[in-house]
């Protein structure tokens, strides 16, 4: 029986058949099978269907692993809406003074002291926009944004991209300041945003002062907790 089996095994695996699929035909175990077409050789043809067989399963196996990583995030992004919005305007408060102490320029200098954050994310620059505008209530007039670019990138497409993100008009824009690109050269990993890097500018001491006052408020009531 064993024989007739093996038999038939070796004749399946010629025939371009996988392990699992003679274990499947034969209903006898992946161990014996693979024993017994060990040093079977494939024809060349057949070797070709097993490997594109095998290919075309990974890759069904990569997307259908892709789609449900996909709706996973999606079930995760519901549940953490949910868990964090609304968005109070003490969040924003917070989120604009934790923006700043972590990307906003900061000085002594009483000459040089005004309003400045910049990032190549319109995301967290509309946030500190927003802030600027409904907490600090700052004209959204009065406003400047200043674009530090590559010198391979299109200024006027820059600009562009950057006052429809920002819903600042082109008006407000200051004269850029163009740095040399990396595109060519072996530093071509610096370069990191396609649109260069926007600074947003408010040129009133006041509210640099109140920001940074807020800021010291802040680290001082954590110094003080974890210090309990």
């Amino acid at each position: 029986m064993k024989l007739e089996e093996k038999n038939k095994a070796q004749l399946l695996r010629l025939q371009g058949f996988s392990i699992n699929q003679i274990v499947e035909v034969l209903n006898v175990s992946k161990g014996s099978v693979s024993a017994w077409v060990r040093d079977v050789e494939i024809p060349w043809e057949f070797l070709q269907n097993i490997n594109n067989r095998l290919r075309l399963g990974r890759e069904q196996s990569r997307k259908v692993r892709l789609i449900n990583i996909a709706n996973r995030n999606l079930l995760l992004e519901e549940t953490c809406k949910k868990e964090i919005l609304p968005f109070s305007k003490r969040d924003l408060r917070i989120a604009g003074l934790m923006l700043y102490a972590g990307e906003g320029s900061k000085t002594e200098k009483v000459s040089n002291q005004h309003i400045e954050l910049a990032n190549s994310d319109p995301n967290i620059l509309r946030i500190f926009i927003n802030f600027l505008t409904n907490i600090c209530s700052v004209p959204k007039e009065k406003i400047k944004i200043r674009l530090i670019l590559y010198s391979d990138i299109d200024i006027k497409e820059a600009q562009g991209y950057w006052s429809k993100e920002l819903e600042i008009p082109l008006n407000q824009f200051q004269k850029e300041f163009i740095k040399q690109s990396f595109k060519s050269s072996a530093f071509r990993h610096l370069r990191r945003a396609k649109y260069g890097t926007a600074h947003i500018n408010v040129y009133d001491v006041n509210i640099y002062r109140k920001v940074v006052a807020w800021i010291k408020a802040i680290y001082g009531y954590n110094r003080d907790e974890l210090g309990e």
